[in-house]
């Protein structure tokens, strides 16, 4: 039971913590509350990584060392990093904006069709 409490914990401080950076960063208010369940979500996933970030991933067979195994743990973390990675992705571009594909090189002047 006091696990459970310590995520939701994580997650609530974490949940303030990204709406605090987000407002600092000049983000609406009503983008915030648009967005609203995903930093909580964002937030929920941090805290599950947090929760199992001691745990053992690999599992190294005692005979033979070179034989590993992944634990629950491990495949856990992938699909909570996936999530979180994910998820942060997309709330960043929604909140703070994307590069709508520009990547900020002006290679047109070099393009061979621009002549």
């Amino acid at each position: 039971m006091k696990k459970s409490k310590d995520k939701k914990a994580i997650a609530n401080a974490e949940y303030t913590r990204l709406v605090n950076e987000y407002t600092a960063a000049g983000v609406d208010a009503i983008k915030l509350r648009i967005n609203d369940e995903l930093i909580r979500k964002v937030a929920e996933s941090f805290a599950c990584l947090e929760a199992i970030k001691e745990l053992p991933q690999i599992i190294y067979d005692p005979k033979n060392p070179s034989v590993q195994r992944e634990t629950a743990a491990g495949r856990a973390w992938t699909k909570f990093m996936a999530q979180y990675q994910s998820a942060m992705q997309k709330l960043n571009k929604e909140l703070l904006g994307g590069l709508n594909g520009d990547d900020g090189d002006d290679l047109g002047e070099y393009d061979d069709d621009n002549d």
